[in-house]
């Protein structure tokens, strides 16, 4: 087992955001969340943090503005401007709404918020971060 000391409140606050990978590991949500690889996590992390809001149920009307789910913006989706491209993106959200159901299901009924979706991305890079450093 690998353990962390930590000097200063700063860390503590900051390792109080994580939540248990034990717990998440519960929701249905996170075992899709966990399928994306690290790039992919990384660009849902750095969207929430620069303050995007994600569309809901926007899967099949994204007109307008900048509207994706955070699924669309892990797989590096752009936002259609044109009826082909409308066409393509509606095909891709289809394909990515049957394999990340549980996930898609969980944000767009509001079970998850931004903040959840942080906390299990930072899980899982300190999970992945450890497994890596056992294989060494």
């Amino acid at each position: 087992m690998f353990t962390r000391r930590h000097s200063g409140a700063t860390n503590n606050k900051k390792e109080a955001i994580i939540p248990a990978i034990s717990d998440l590991q519960k929701e249905p949500w996170f075992t899709d969340l966990s399928r994306l690889s690290n790039d992919e996590l990384i660009r849902i992390y750095s969207t929430i943090t620069n303050g995007y809001d994600f569309a809901k149920n926007a899967w099949y009307m994204p007109l307008g503005d900048d509207k994706r789910c955070p699924i669309m913006i892990a797989k590096g989706h752009k936002t259609p401007y044109t009826l082909e491209e409308m066409t393509e993106f509606q095909d891709v959200a289809k394909n990515l709404e049957e394999q990340y159901r549980r996930f898609i299901d969980a944000w767009d009924f509001g079970y998850i918020t931004k903040s959840d979706i942080k906390g299990a991305i930072l899980a899982l890079f300190q999970l992945r971060t450890i497994e890596i450093a056992e294989k060494v």
